[in-house]
């Protein structure tokens, strides 16, 4: 599930879920047929202009081997993913607000110990799109004793 939620979220693409190897081959084979035919279906003056997007294959993997890296984000998302009622919306919209730990260490330090105060700030902050519990739980995540 994390490796989807960094897929979907902190890279942008759109995660394809298969019911296993058959549906998944499947999947690929209709992709494989549809790139194909957009790229047929261009006119010819089309093509030019698409010619040399695409990158020789041994640079393509170069390039993605470079992607697997973790951020800082990403480890601070799979942190959130593990605190009790905190759903990937949560941790997305932690993200937009804090996308560091450190970041949001800083905003609770800023409310000067209001312990009432930072356990409702994500809530506050997010338009109720946290709510009371979760902000709570990640509040103890970061400044829990």
């Amino acid at each position: 599930m994390c490796s989807c939620f960094t897929t979907e979220v902190l890279e942008g693409f759109d995660v394809q879920r298969t019911s296993g190897l058959g549906d998944t081959l499947r999947k690929y084979g209709f992709l494989t047929r549809a790139i194909t035919q957009y790229y047929r279906s261009l006119d010819p003056e089309d093509k030019e202009k698409s010619c040399g997007v695409c990158s020789p294959f041994d640079e393509f993997i170069k390039r993605c081997q470079d992607l697997e890296k973790m951020t800082v984000s990403d480890v601070f998302a799979t942190q959130l993913m593990q605190v009790q009622q905190v759903t990937e919306e949560v941790a997305i919209t932690v993200l937009d607000l804090y996308p560091t730990l450190l970041s949001l260490a800083r905003a609770y330090s800023s409310l000067d110990g209001d312990v009432r105060a930072q356990e409702e700030m994500l809530k506050k902050q997010s338009n109720n799109v946290i709510n009371e519990v979760a902000s709570r739980n990640i509040f103890q995540l970061i400044w829990g004793s």
